[in-house]
């Protein structure tokens, strides 16, 4: 039989936060954004679902899709056991596969640098979530379950409930968000059922966050490609930053001098930090930093920096982070047709 392929890729990261109820404290005083934060994210609520996707479909000649079984479509599940009116709760993380077609992916692990040491992020990762001000704050740990490697404060967070067919979801939602691929298309097939609704209480929940403090991520900037704490180093011979440029980067297609950047310290190290943004959805800059006798590679979210994503069809990052909730991811997993 003939057959036509195409692939829909999309790659979503975040994180969220739920939890669960059981609280007997006063939340009175909760502001806005926080109660609904705990509208959806108390573990008794049902959590907070962060969709992500990558699909390579084909069709045959008699329509039948078939799913390309490296394609991925799944949520990462977090919840917290109560309300935080009573003070600080662990972020609990799971993910989950919404096709039962497909395996959950393996999750890469960021490495960042704090106070000079290199740390691996925790997988799943393992966080504090707490109210700071009006806001929520989630502090994200290490591997070793203790050390915070990075923090982000939620400055809003607003719930828009869904009601009627799929298809007729709010655009935004569909632009914004991984639920968006479910309305490609592939030799007139659709990748769900297009007459399917939404379940009783399924709504998605809008958030906005910044980066609490200079976030320093680093990685292998040559082979050999690691996986601990220790990157393989541009340099393992020049042990200073002004015998290091002029350097070419193959990452990003050109050739720092050292004019091109600031030497400061960040995260406990002497680095280069460049002037000029890498082009990410959120805004980050190349690092070079001297560390163990030689000069390795990594890149810095600022402190205060909102945290964008790209639309599924590119333009312009926007703001928010789309979070489904239980009834919602129910919905969807029902709906597909791989």
């Amino acid at each position: 039989m003939l057959a036509t392929s195409a692939a829909f890729i999309l790659s979503a990261c975040g994180g969220g936060s739920s939890g669960s109820s059981g609280s007997t404290a006063n939340t009175a005083n909760l502001s806005a954004a926080q109660k609904s934060y705990e509208s959806v994210a108390l573990a008794a609520n049902g959590g907070m679902h962060y969709l992500s996707a990558s699909l390579s479909i084909s069709t045959s000649s008699t329509g039948a899709l078939t799913v390309n079984p490296s394609s991925v479509f799944y949520t990462d599940d977090s919840s917290i056991p109560q309300s935080l009116a009573n003070g600080a709760q662990p972020l609990t993380v799971t993910y989950t596969s919404v096709s039962s077609a497909l395996q959950v992916p393996t999750i890469a692990v960021s490495r960042l640098l704090v106070n000079g040491a290199v740390y691996s992020e925790a997988v799943p990762p393992q966080a504090q979530v707490s109210y700071s001000g009006q806001n929520v704050q989630e502090a994200y740990l290490a591997s070793d379950g203790k050390t915070v490697i990075r923090t982000s404060l939620g400055t809003n967070y607003s719930v828009v409930p869904l009601t009627g067919l799929i298809s007729a979801s709010p655009a935004e939602l569909f632009a914004n968000s991984a639920v968006g691929i479910l309305t490609n298309t592939l030799n007139g097939q659709s990748l769900y059922n297009q007459q399917a609704s939404w379940q009783t209480g399924a709504a998605y929940i809008k958030v906005v966050r910044q980066a609490v403090g200079d976030e320093a991520f680093t990685y292998d900037c040559v082979a050999p490609v690691t996986t601990g704490t220790n990157p393989t180093p541009c340099s393992a011979t020049i042990s200073t930053l002004e015998n290091f440029f002029p350097y070419a980067s193959t990452t990003d297609g050109k050739t720092y001098q050292i004019g091109d950047g600031q030497i400061v310290t960040l995260a406990g190290v002497r680095a280069w930090v460049a002037n000029t943004a890498l082009g990410g959805a959120t805004t980050d800059y190349r690092v070079y930093y001297q560390n163990n006798g030689g000069i390795y590679a990594g890149y810095v979210i600022k402190d205060g920096t909102t945290l964008q994503v790209a639309p599924l069809g590119g333009g312009t990052p926007q703001d928010n982070y789309y979070f489904l909730n239980s009834a919602a991811v129910q919905s969807i997993k029902s709906a597909i047709v791989f």
